[in-house]
């Protein structure tokens, strides 16, 4: 009793310290059975105080509220949901807060199961709501780069010598030619052009006078027209394309330019504006088919002497725009089949200058675009 009175704290700390230790000991068979406990590093009465951080506090040895506990051991001693069902409210917002795994949690929200209450299933709802909105939204971006897909890389870069000589090198090599051949095109009659769009040059010019194709179509050329300003031209009588599409639901569009750009750049600089006309117009008709029509070849006469507009250079860049050809919304389609010689050069038959057709021959590229018409079935709807 002396040593009491001497001694109050240690002897305080001396009866909580056993105290704890038989509560720990007492708990380590039911509440405190999934609580780790290594008793080489630590004494016995630890266990109480790492449970009461986790929720699980000393009386309910005594309370036979151990139950619910146990979900942090092994699975097979989850509690019964219906034995959950049956808890206080106030023990169902406990249970499990803390403890559960967050694969118990998502299992048991899946399933319904009804011994959750109703802030859980929020919760639940919300996660696996957020998860499936995730999985849409990268399905979607995926899809979005399906679209761009496919479109091929250059092999390298132009030289310093190729810019400064005017040599548009041939840096994607023929795989987008050979890519957009394996699509079947069909037959069609003129009515198909009844909701198409025209864009080009004095070489379209030519299409539209010397053909009746300006009686189902529209079209938007002039001379001298380039890549560099064919969506912002202000074409006479009827405006800029982008006007022409804001009042009119077009179907189909149709591209060729690039015999005036030959003279200016690389073929890099080209393709990168080519590119950027191409998808602006599909972000503004996302609906409609896009055709690339390849660049017109020159004739012999003029391929030769030409160190800028000859073939060689034409090629190259066709080579180039064939690779943004995916074969469901945008097609390349090259003329040249129908127009050329047997070497590869325009028919000099059928130009008075060795670039553009003479007028009756304009009919060889309306056939040709008669022959190469696209299914609305087969069009990928987006």
């Amino acid at each position: 009793m002396n040593f009491i009175k001497k001694c109050p704290l240690f002897f305080l700390l001396l009866t909580t310290g056993i105290l704890f230790s038989l509560i720990g000991i007492g708990g380590m068979g039911n509440v405190y059975a999934g609580q780790e406990y290594d008793p080489l590093k630590a004494p016995v009465l630890s266990v109480m105080f790492t449970a009461m951080k986790d929720g699980i506090y000393p009386w309910q040895i005594f309370s036979g509220e151990h139950t619910q506990t146990m979900v942090m051991g092994d699975s097979s001693q989850r509690m019964p949901e219906n034995d959950m069902a049956s808890l206080p409210e106030e023990e169902k917002e406990d249970s499990g807060q803390d403890n559960v795994s967050a694969s118990i949690q998502i299992d048991e929200a899946a399933k319904g199961e009804s011994g959750h209450n109703s802030k859980k299933d929020g919760i639940f709802s919300k996660a696996l709501g957020d998860a499936m909105s995730g999985v849409e939204e990268g399905a979607k971006k995926a899809e979005e780069e399906v679209d761009k897909l496919e479109r091929l890389v250059p092999l390298r870069e132009s030289t310093h010598e190729e810019y400064i000589n005017h040599i548009s090198a041939d840096i994607y090599g023929d795989a987008g030619i050979i890519r957009a051949a394996e699509y079947e095109f069909g037959n069609v009659d003129e009515s198909y052009f009844d909701d198409a769009m025209f864009i080009g040059d004095s070489r379209t010019v030519g299409l539209r006078d010397y053909t009746d194709l300006s009686k189902h179509a529209d079209f938007f050329c002039e001379t001298s027209l380039t890549i560099y300003q064919a969506l912002e031209e202000d074409f006479d009588g009827v405006g800029t394309i982008r006007d022409a599409i804001a009042k009119k639901n077009y179907g189909k569009i149709y591209i060729m330019v690039g015999i005036n750009e030959l003279g200016r750049g690389t073929t890099e600089n080209f393709m990168e504006e080519y590119t950027k006309t191409i998808d602006t117009l599909r972000e503004l008709v996302p609906e409609a088919k896009i055709f690339i029509q390849g660049i017109m070849r020159v004739a012999k006469e003029k391929d030769s002497k030409d160190a800028i507009f000859n073939n060689s250079n034409i090629n190259a860049r066709n080579n180039a725009i064939a690779t943004l050809a995916d074969n469901r919304n945008i097609f390349y389609i090259d003329v040249n089949e129908a127009v050329c010689d047997e070497e590869g050069n325009l028919n000099s038959e059928y130009t008075f200058d060795q670039i553009h057709l003479l007028g009756a021959y304009n009919s060889l590229w309306k056939e040709f675009l008669l022959s190469h018409g696209v299914d609305d079935k087969d069009k990928t709807e987006k």
